[in-house]
């Protein structure tokens, strides 16, 4: 077996502009500079192309604009005119600036390339003339044309319609998700329907995809009541049949099947298909013969505005007008003669990363709160995942409910709550670097350098690849020094899992970029055998389709309110899925494939806003247990009016950053002088000086970076018109500026770029559960789990002090217990910490005695009590029972029996501590455990495997340490013959003389035994049934001994069953040595 390890893959991603950050030096510093250098670059007819399908309407007003200029040439210009001009001219001069500097794809500004990993960094860029690309209509557009034909073609023989899949079932009402569309975006909306048999009949017989006829037909064969003789009557009744399935098609309960596929088959072409299927030919040859024109277009690499016209046209002879700015998407494949990255970088940039892994804050669990949540109200259970994130009746998981709300509407209303990371503690290399910048010899300093060698020596464990996800990938931007060609790297973060997040949009455009992502994915699933990996597949809302459209990339696919041309029975639908936590993570099973399900989102959107639940839940579910490196400089500089740029050896951390209060740039452009070009550069100069600022800086909105020169008044424009409203601004160092790249054209040139690398990681976490069986709990007869006050259990909390809740049981509450044996049939006691320390008491039995008898005799004993403070609360509570947890629906009743048995042993214990001391309780714990093992036919090697598993999970959660170890033998050595003794006069009460104390121990144990005995042989039998119980033997002992070690000792329960295990496994460790 090879050694596991952090391996980079033999592929890169590069994304690159499609011109030279040098070009922005034509721009110059004066208006007319600017001018000039924009008219040269809007006359190369790919710009052009590029601005037509980035905003058709910028590039209108331009062309308009500059014809009335040409007719109007003796004529002043209005002010209003200047004023139009000006906004022409900055919005240009935005646009021109992302083509030459901002890698992210967008459109025809920028593509992407597919590199090799080799043993030279050697990137040459080709002529943006010879860049590939593919453009397809706007996902937008091919949506409306679905909507409009399935309203007008909704009662075609050739439309099939099927239960919508986000359907599901709370008590009488059937609630689904319901999608529509407005001009703008898409929308969703919860709905729900009222259930009678009408429904339900329908809805299982649209499972077999049925045409509107054969839904009416099928309606009136199972419920027809009308005399056939009867024309009119017949004709009345098949008129509401109708109204009826049409009403259930218009409230999207009932969907047409017109896929609109996003991953596998392109959209276009799958929709075309359809269009044809319900004899829709027209239409679709009127959108086949756009695509073969867009085709044309793409085979000759660019486009004219005029060509992009006529299909516009063209497509709108169709019933649904096409929106010009949404109906093209282009994505570009650049051309590149040489792209290939230096193997050994990349070997000393995953050191680096896992340096500055080991030296963050660990890794936030996403899930905590809803794992409280949810253990809370179905600890154990398997939730289907549907009713388990219903708003109203689940865990919510978003803060959109699905409720449309008219009031708020258009509101961006943002939580008054501290920003992401307030609170949050510094790590290691925060405080590292907020050391390093504060020392006085460093504070004139720009660059702040750090050594990975001193670094490591900080590191409080060693670095694990276990913390790391299997596939993740580094995005990084490559520079050189301009004099000495040095390689320096620009860090801009990584994300995972997994690595084909930013690459499966983009892997339509290369057939072996799709083969490499599809393989380093198939390596990602065969690291974890035992699970199915599936990719979400969801639209979510607005108009994300173009950019979150992609190939089949996995085997199977998650499909949530979406299309996919997948196989149906690699297709899972959120009704398969249940929830269920296990070791401290969330967990998926899917029903029908039996098996744990990792859900993987392989697109860049943004789930975290703006998402129904069940989709964000699914993408949160990729980030449990192991994070990808990130860095972020530390919270102590966020206010700070200058940071140096900040290095890791060659590694560049972060740029140097800026802020300045806006009304000083305000400043510089305000002058009424006649000479205003030497007063803004004197103003700016002063500016500059005071926060030894460069004159290229970059303003960032979220990843919408602009490259700005400040000393060319256009720019510090449009720096004030993105600032709007803002009091600080902050800017950012452009490495550009400072070093040239390594990624340059055939002439010299520098581009601004980012790369995306891979990595596989070996030494990754495997995905696996624990769990007995858990096909057998989610198919099992259903039990009554609730039940409320009134009920035939009788729940109760009482809330004290833990020693004043020991007194309370053995003086108070176990004699009236006793007392009124008749009125109950069963009951149990509980400890609980949450949020308050208190006693939950149970009783099984008659609901009217429970409450008419029972309850007042309780109330009678502690209303005093509550009275007088002895105790601060008592309430009544719902019983929610831990089925799976215990075996299941069969199991459940007997193990209520063995709670009672184990509380009565309790109890009285209690009331021997008062005797004899506190060691009662331990000796009567580790007794009454070796007896419950015997019991459930445990041999010695059994007991000693299950109380060691028991006793290793105990020492990791208490970060069990060689002192811990020792400590713990020390206190078994002093119990030792104590236990000993015990054990072996248990065993053989004939041996020697028992003392008074332990005789009392030795009774108590006997009649416990004596209840619990018959119980345990009913448990073993259903064990040894075909029924079973839903978990194994070792679960479920292991359960049992929880409850028990949390009924016995009165405090810190968790550490007395270390404690206990501990002794436990060290005396079957020597009995079994014995044997």
């Amino acid at each position: 077996m090879s050694k596991p390890e952090i391996k980079h893959q033999d592929f890169f991603v590069i994304r690159t502009p499609r011109m030279p950050v040098n070009a922005l030096s034509a721009l110059g510093n004066s208006k007319q500079q600017t001018q000039d250098a924009l008219k040269s670059w809007i006359a190369i007819p790919q710009v052009k192309e590029a601005l037509y399908l980035a905003s058709p309407s910028l590039l209108e007003r331009i062309e308009q604009f500059e014809k009335n200029k040409i007719d109007n040439t003796d004529k002043k210009p209005k002010k209003s005119e200047l004023k139009q001009a000006k906004k022409l001219e900055l919005a240009l001069l935005k646009y021109m600036i992302r083509m030459c500097s901002r890698p992210t794809p967008f459109g025809l500004f920028s593509g992407i390339f597919m590199g090799d990993i080799s043993s030279q960094t050697k990137i040459l860029s080709q002529n943006l003339s010879l860049d590939s690309r593919k453009t397809r209509l706007d996902m937008f557009y091919l949506s409306a044309i679905k909507e409009h034909f399935l309203k007008h073609n909704a009662r075609s023989e050739q439309l099939k319609y099927s239960p919508n899949s986000s359907h599901y079932f709370i008590a009488d009402h059937c609630r689904y998700i319901e999608a529509y569309q407005s001009d703008e975006t898409r929308q969703y909306r919860l709905s729900a329907i009222e259930r009678d048999e009408y429904f339900d009949f329908i809805l299982d017989k649209a499972k077999e995809g049925l045409s509107f006829n054969q839904l009416v037909n099928a309606l009136l064969g199972r419920f027809s009541q009308s005399d056939a003789a009867d024309l009119e009557e017949v004709e009345a009744e098949k008129n509401d049949v109708i109204e009826y399935v049409q009403q259930l098609i218009d409230e999207s309960i009932l969907l047409a099947d017109i896929p609109l596929p996003l991953t596998g088959e392109a959209p276009d072409t799958a929709l075309i298909n359809s269009l044809n299927k319900i004899g829709q030919k027209e239409t679709a040859d009127h959108i086949s013969t756009s695509l073969y024109q867009l085709q044309q277009l793409d085979n000759q690499k660019s486009g004219t505005v005029d060509d992009y016209k006529k299909i516009l046209e063209h497509l709108n002879q169709l019933p649904v007008k096409a929106q010009e700015n949404k109906l093209f998407q282009s994505d570009i494949y650049r051309a590149f003669e040489h792209c290939e990255l230096d193997e050994s970088q990349i070997s000393r940039l995953l050191k680096q990363l896992k340096l500055i892994k080991g030296l963050s804050i660990k890794h936030t669990e996403p899930f905590s709160d809803f794992i409280s949540k949810f253990n809370l109200r179905f600890e154990g259970q398997y939730v289907p995942l549907d009713k388990l994130l219903d708003d109203e009746s689940g865990i919510s998981f978003s803060n959109e409910t699905g409720y449309e709300a008219p009031l708020l509407a258009g509101l961006k209303l943002r939580s008054s709550s501290g920003g992401q990371g307030a609170g949050q503690s510094a790590s290691i290399l925060d405080n590292l670097i907020t050391q390093e910048i504060s020392l006085p010899q460093n504070r004139n300093k720009s660059v702040i350098k750090l050594s990975s060698k001193k670094l490591a020596k900080h590191l409080d464990k060693p670095i694990s690849e276990s913390d790391l996800p299997t596939s993740f990938a580094a995005m990084l931007s490559l520079y050189e020094d301009k004099e000495t060609q040095s390689p320096f790297i620009k860090f801009n973060g990584c994300y995972g899992p997994s690595a084909a997040n930013l690459l499966g949009r983009f892997c339509h455009l290369n057939d072996g970029l799709q083969q490499n992502v599809k393989t380093h994915l198939s390596a990602e699933s065969a690291h974890s055998p035992d699970v199915i990996f599936a990719e979400i597949v969801h639209m979510p809302e607005g108009r994300p389709g173009n950019v979150i459209a992609r190939p089949h990339l996995r085997q199977y696919e998650i499909v949530f309110l979406a299309d996919s041309s997948l196989q149906s029975e690699f297709q899972i639908p959120i009704s398969d899925l249940h929830v269920w936590v296990e070791g401290g993570q969330v967990k998926l099973w899917s029903k029908r494939l039996d098996k744990q399900v990792i859900p993987r989102l392989s697109s860049a959107h943004n789930y975290s806003s703006h998402s129904l639940s069940a989709y964000k839940f699914l993408s949160m579910l990729q980030h449990q247990g192991s994070s990808s490196p990130s860095f972020s400089m530390p919270q102590s500089q966020v206010n700070m009016s200058f940071v140096p740029r900040v290095m890791l050896d060659n590694l560049i951390l972060s740029e140097k950053i800026w802020r300045i209060e806006r009304k000083e740039l305000e400043e510089v452009l305000d002058t009424k002088s006649a000479d205003t070009t030497e007063i803004v550069i004197k103003k700016w100069q002063e500016l500059k000086e005071k926060y030894q600022l460069d004159d290229h800086v970059a303003y960032a909105m979220s990843d919408n970076v602009l490259q700005l020169n400040l000393t060319n008044p256009l720019m510090l424009e449009i720096l004030l018109s993105e600032t709007k409203g803002q009091i600080t601004v902050e800017l950012k160092e452009v490495l550009t500026g400072q070093f040239n790249t390594p990624v340059k054209s055939s002439t010299g040139e520098c581009y601004a770029n980012e790369l995306i690398i891979p990595f596989l990681n070996t030494g990754a976490k495997e995905h696996i559960n624990f769990s007995d069986d858990p096909q057998a709990n989610i198919l099992a007869k259903p039990i009554k789990r609730r039940f409320s006050p009134g009920s035939e259990w009788l729940s109760l909390k009482v809330y004290s002090g833990n020693t004043a809740v020991e007194t309370l049981l053995a003086e108070s509450l176990l004699p009236l217990i006793e007392q009124c044996a008749p009125l109950y049939k069963k009951w149990f006691f509980i400890r609980y910490g949450d949020p308050d320390w208190h006693l939950r008491l149970r009783f099984f039995g008659d609901p009217s005695i429970l409450c008419g008898q029972l309850l007042p005799k309780l109330n009678q004993l502690l209303d005093p009590m509550i009275e007088s403070g002895e105790i601060h609360k008592a309430e009544l509570f719902t019983y929610e029972r831990e089925v799976e947890r215990y075996g299941g629906p069969d199991a459940m009743a007997l193990i209520e029996e063995l709670f009672m048995a184990d509380s009565q042993l309790v109890a009285k214990t209690v009331q021997l501590e008062e005797e004899y001391g506190e060691d009662v309780r331990w000796r009567i714990a580790l007794l009454m455990t070796n007896q419950l093992l015997n019991t459930f036919d445990y041999e010695v090697e059994n007991k000693l495997s299950l109380i060691s598993g028991l006793r290793a999970g105990f020492g990791k959660e208490f970060n069990e340490s060689s002192q811990l170890r020792k400590q713990l033998g020390d206190k078994y050595k002093k119990i030792q013959t104590q236990l000993l003794s015990d054990f072996s006069q248990f065993e053989d009460p004939q041996q020697s003389e028992i003392e008074e104390d332990t005789q009392q121990i030795f009774d108590l144990i006997n009649v416990w035994q004596q209840d619990v005995t018959p119980v345990i042989h009913s448990l073993n039998a259903l064990m040894s049934s075909d029924e079973g119980i839903k978990c194994s033997k070792d679960t479920l002992l292991s359960s049992l001994l929880h409850m028990h070690n949390n009924r016995m000792f009165k405090a810190y329960g968790r550490e007395h069953e270390l404690v206990m295990h501990d002794f436990l496994r060290r005396y079957y460790f020597s009995a079994g040595k014995r044997r």
